[in-house]
């Protein structure tokens, strides 16, 4: 409805920021919510310039650096009015993340004072500090240059991967990305008992068909949808995901793994199976 308007985004993966600047001149929003870093492809959202026009028209941005977070410099985030990050995301313990607000704001949930009247409830202490240690960490890392390192092997797995299959499609390839997520669009195969991610995962590599957080939903990706992609394509768009720990022979390797699949029979004539 009128209340909640989505941003669209370019075919790229990019936020269309025009829109966004004419929307502004047109009407005053309570609130824009953008993310750092899109969790199915890795494309990175001008979340900076998004602030930009939010501060000239006088309106709060909240920025989902999940993504972001851990993997490239947080410089700069906490200009944010909201930014919100998760633990688990960068090497911390599953059920700890972080919320930033500004000065004044008023929880919907109210009871006791903790976290200055914010937050009620006894504080995890050891997940708050687990999720600062392994942050603290992973900025050691960016700040010596392993981010450049690991990119690089991701455009080598790319790279191969355009080899190995003719005519595969990455999304977002002319867009910034994170190092640790690729998503591209794999070629048809015969029937859905031979589906890439069945394939793949028979050979020792768990890969998927959109986020984690919308696992064993049939319905194609809003993602995928909103890029402009087709439904029957879906199920043929396969997620690489990275990790620190991740070496550049376990790209290799799932390199050779997507070569041994293509070469099992799924060098397909037919059209895909279809959505799912």
């Amino acid at each position: 409805g009128e209340r909640v308007r989505l941003v669209p985004a370019r075919s790229t993966g990019v936020a269309d920021l025009d829109w966004l600047a004419e929307e502004l001149r047109r009407r005053r929003p309570a609130l824009v919510a953008l993310m750092a870093a899109n969790n199915e492809n890795g494309v990175l959202q001008p979340w900076r310039e998004a602030l930009a026009l939010c501060r000239a028209h006088g309106v709060a941005l909240a920025c989902d650096a999940a993504q972001w977070v851990g993997k490239l410099p947080a410089a700069g985030l906490g200009e944010c009015d909201f930014v919100l990050g998760s633990a688990h995301k960068f090497g911390g313990p599953p059920g700890a993340g972080f919320l930033k607000v500004p000065r004044g704001f008023h929880p919907l949930l109210v009871g006791g004072p903790q976290q200055d009247g914010r937050r009620a409830g006894t504080e995890n202490v050891p997940g708050i500090l687990a999720l600062v240690a392994a942050w603290a960490e992973r900025e050691r890392q960016l700040a010596a240059g392993e981010a450049a390192e690991r990119e690089r092997w991701r455009d080598q797995f790319i790279a191969g991967l355009h080899a190995a299959l003719p005519g595969v499609r990455v999304v977002g390839e002319g867009a910034p990305r994170l190092w640790n997520t690729v998503a591209a669009v794999m070629p048809p195969v015969p029937d859905c008992r031979r589906r890439w991610v069945v394939q793949l995962d028979k050979l020792g590599f768990a890969v998927s068909t959109g986020a984690a957080c919308a696992s064993g939903k049939e319905q194609p990706s809003h993602v995928w949808l909103a890029l402009g992609g087709r439904p029957e394509e879906a199920d043929r768009l396969l997620r690489f995901s990275a990790g620190w720990d991740t070496t550049e022979a376990d790209w290799q390797a799932l390199l050779e793994g997507i070569r041994q699949a293509h070469a099992l029979g799924l060098r397909a004539p037919a059209a895909a199976c279809g959505q799912g």
